[in-house]
């Protein structure tokens, strides 16, 4: 009871008394002392009577909060039990989920390592045929000997297996987040020096090593986003792919079939085919690329040399991205104010990442080198960007190797 209504009530009371003193001394004829003190008498009683059921209706009121926490102590207690019992259960699910995990990672590292084995023998014949190979002088002596110098470097690395993964980050813009990293191949001789790809490139086509060293390259690339997925990265890897590979009757019918076992990561595996041979492909190369459509798989166009491009037959063979170089560009939008694309008249070349978003295309403007060309890209409505201004490419960190190996001594 608040504080004014007690005030009501005793001044009620003090009144009440009041009165019946004055009644008692006006009717009843007692002397106003007797009258006073039985009127103090009744007003203490009144205020004794009022505090008795203030403090009964205090105790009922305090007796049902008591009831009510009592009962909600009991509710909360059972709660705690079921939220117990709900826990010790997505515990026992978390650890059967992370065992199940583990067992299908171990046994997609089984199935990695078995395509690879199968392909031993292949590999082994392909590094002798081209040892074979460098031995004919089909170039003037000085010239065949460096070839021969460097291809045996070659062969030596992929048999050893020093064939080491570099990645490069793909950036969104404005807001330069990655995206997507690009693969490189990188060689190594046996004092550790890098072969880089301008070097055993133009041996190893000629050999017919392409195809080997594009089994390594590809294999890893899935080998690593699994483990990327594995850690709930969502992060794509692009990975390059010859016409060697899409045509090769020994390694891409295995790598098919392994690429449809491993379908949910096509969202995180991107394949890219240079833009010359992408349009020079021929029957067996564009069925290739059509079974890794149907799994979902994506590629991208990448060397491009000009802008007279097919964007209908690139979106109809599943490609995703469109690289061009950031000078390529430039000087194609600067070189002729207002022309056209060569292959769609009526769309301006300033407009060309538009019309490829229309196809299903985001254009990427690579090898970007300063801030400059970033104003330009994004000026065109460019997606993406890559190169050096956002990182070069890198090893990738040794650590995430280890992790990678450590799941192959798992499997053996």
């Amino acid at each position: 009871m608040s504080r004014l209504a007690e005030l009501l009530f005793f001044s009620l009371y003090a009144m009440s008394a009041a009165v019946a003193s004055l009644a008692m001394v006006r009717f009843i004829d007692v002397s106003v002392t007797v009258a006073s003190l039985l009127g103090a008498l009744s007003f203490l009683a009144g205020m004794h009577i009022h505090s008795v059921i203030v403090r009964t209706s205090k105790n009922a009121g305090l007796e049902k909060r008591l009831d009510t926490l009592r009962k909600a102590n009991i509710a909360l207690t059972s709660e705690m039990g079921i939220i117990h019992e709900e826990i010790g259960s997505l515990s026992r699910s978390l650890e059967q989920e992370a065992l199940r995990r583990d067992e299908a990672i171990i046994s997609e590292v089984q199935a990695l390592e078995t395509i690879i084995a199968n392909m031993e023998g292949t590999l082994a014949s392909r590094i002798t045929e081209a040892a074979r190979v460098a031995a004919i002088p089909m170039l003037e002596p000085e010239e065949t000997n460096d070839r021969h110098i460097l291809l045996t470097l070659v062969r030596e690395a992929l048999d050893a297996g020093r064939v080491e993964l570099h990645l490069q980050p793909i950036v969104s813009l404005p807001q330069r987040k990655t995206y997507f990293y690009e693969s490189f191949t990188r060689l190594r001789d046996q004092d550790g020096n890098v072969i880089m790809p301008a070097d055993f490139l133009k041996v190893a086509e000629p050999a017919g090593l392409m195809t080997v060293v594009d089994n390594l390259l590809l294999f890893r690339c899935v080998q690593i986003v699994r483990r990327l997925t594995e850690k709930d990265r969502q992060i794509g890897l692009v990975c390059n792919i010859s016409p060697l590979s899409l045509k090769d009757e020994v390694f891409f019918p295995q790598f098919l079939d392994f690429m449809r076992q491993n379908a949910d990561l096509a969202g995180s595996v991107v394949f890219e085919i240079g833009q010359k041979d992408f349009e020079e492909r021929g029957i067996i190369e564009a069925r290739n690329m059509a079974r890794l459509a149907d799994f979902g798989f994506r590629f991208s166009i990448d060397k491009v040399e000009n802008l007279n491009f097919d964007a209908r037959d690139m979106q109809r063979a599943g490609v995703k991205f469109f690289k061009v170089s950031g000078d390529l560009l430039l000087a194609a939008v600067n070189g002729s104010p207002g022309a056209a694309l060569p292959a769609a008249p009526d769309i301006l070349i300033t407009d060309i990442a538009r019309y490829l978003a229309r196809h299903g295309i985001e254009m990427i403007g690579e090898k970007v080198e300063d801030e400059a060309t970033v104003v330009e890209l994004l000026d065109l409505d460019a997606g993406y960007a890559q190169g050096h201004l956002f990182g070069p490419p890198s090893p990738i960190r040794e650590e995430f190797l280890a992790e990678t190996e450590d799941a192959f001594k798992i499997a053996i």
